[in-house]
């Protein structure tokens, strides 16, 4: 079976995490958006399709996958961003049919005539497929901005627990550790958990990857997932409603947020409905405020536009290889490009472009041969390439911004 997970128009609505991977490369529960396909269909052959600027880093990252392919064979077409479940998915396979959610298109199931003509039109990334498809509609889940990530976090992990074997991997654990509804947590292997953890699933699913380190007095709540390879310091207490990819190192307070993978924020200090991309690093005491004084909903600057996200609970939006110095406060809503660096006193702006620095209020461009040393010397310490592919990425960002 062929499916081609694509991109489109509005994608660039989920910045400033999109900037540097595709949307479907974005984490919500458990899983990204492609692994959850993944796990629904593991013998499909996956094509991914991304805007130009992105093949690189998408070919180099998913390898083993086709990524912006010339031609198509007869095959199911996925939106990235959406919260496939398999109900969904076997009404989508009915070939000559598009599925809509709520106004929107998000799968077509095209014969090899029909997927190459809508290629020939510019693809996903420039409409919808000019001909005329039989429509069927659902309720499927469309992420259209981050906040939609955060705020469905919960729902997701709640679905996602359900391919896990809850109750798996407490045989491993030593004495001294709580455990609130036991039948809720999933442990993996060759995990260290000190005593004095407590597991608290009472409200979802609590989900531990392999080879992850939890110290003593910290306080997990579910829904919550913690990738392989993670730190979890002393003392830390993560909230309901986290998804933590692999590789963090975790302390503090953390509520309600999504961390993408590799990332560290490792001090005391809040981050609370939040989406923090891959090898960020949160100074000592970081904090953003994710409710207003007046209570009132939250507005983000997004795509160049003022968007009101309609909830009052909006934290901060950090793109990758962004680093904040110790003691900065962010304010609800601040949206961060990547490689930006945020140190001084006071409040930033709300709206950083990629690349800058800001310096007690004042921004002023990164030079990008410096950010290039900065990011080779963050991912060597963890065994990982900045790749040519990344570098040609960040020199479009500095660019533009």
């Amino acid at each position: 079976m062929n499916i081609y997970i694509y991109e489109d128009s509005n994608t660039l609505n989920l910045e400033p995490i999109v900037l540097t991977r595709p949307s479907f490369d974005l984490r919500c529960g458990a899983y990204t958006f492609l692994e959850r396909v993944q796990s629904l269909f593991p013998d499909a052959r996956i094509s991914l399709i991304v805007r130009d600027e992105l093949a690189g880093v998408t070919a180099n990252r998913f390898s083993d996958l086709t990524v912006n392919p010339s031609e198509v064979q007869s095959g199911l077409w996925l939106k990235g961003p959406v919260l496939w479940d398999q109900e969904t998915l076997d009404i989508s396979l009915k070939e000559g049919t598009i599925l809509i959610s709520h106004g929107e298109m998000v799968s077509a199931s095209l014969n090899a005539e029909q997927g190459n003509r809508w290629l020939s039109e510019g693809g996903p990334l420039s409409g919808e497929p000019s001909e005329t498809l039989r429509e069927e509609n659902t309720d499927v889940q469309v992420i259209r901005y981050l906040w939609d990530c955060v705020n469905l976090n919960g729902k997701a992990l709640i679905l996602d627990g359900k391919s896990f074997s809850l109750g798996s991997g407490l045989d491993s654990i030593p004495n001294g550790i709580h455990l609130v509804n036991p039948e809720g947590v999933s442990i993996g292997n060759d995990c260290s958990i000190k005593p004095g953890v407590v597991f608290d699933a009472e409200d979802g699913p609590i989900i531990i990857g392999n080879d992850v380190t939890i110290l003593s007095h910290t306080y997990l709540q579910g829904p919550l997932f913690i990738g392989d390879g993670c730190l979890v310091k002393a003392g830390t207490r993560i909230y309901g409603g986290t998804s933590i990819g692999p590789g963090c190192k975790l302390g503090g307070e953390i509520s309600e947020s999504i961390f993408q993978s590799w990332s560290n924020k490792q001090h005391d200090g809040f981050i609370g409905h939040a989406y923090i991309g891959e090898w960020v690093n949160l100074g000592a005491d970081t904090n953003n405020s994710d409710l207003k004084n007046s209570y009132a909903n939250v507005q983000v600057t997004v795509n160049g536009e003022t968007v009101d996200t309609g909830s009052p609970f909006v934290g901060l939006y950090m793109g990758d290889h962004g680093k904040s110095g110790i003691n900065t406060m962010f304010n609800t809503g601040t949206s961060i490009g990547p490689g930006a660096n945020i140190v001084g006193y006071g409040y930033p702006s709300v709206n950083i472009p990629p690349l800058s620095w800001s310096i007690n209020g004042k921004i002023r461009r990164y030079k990008i041969d410096k950010f290039y040393i900065t990011a080779q010397k963050v991912k060597d310490r963890r065994g990982q390439e900045f790749t040519l592919e990344e570098k040609q990425l960040f020199k479009l960002l500095s660019v533009e911004g």
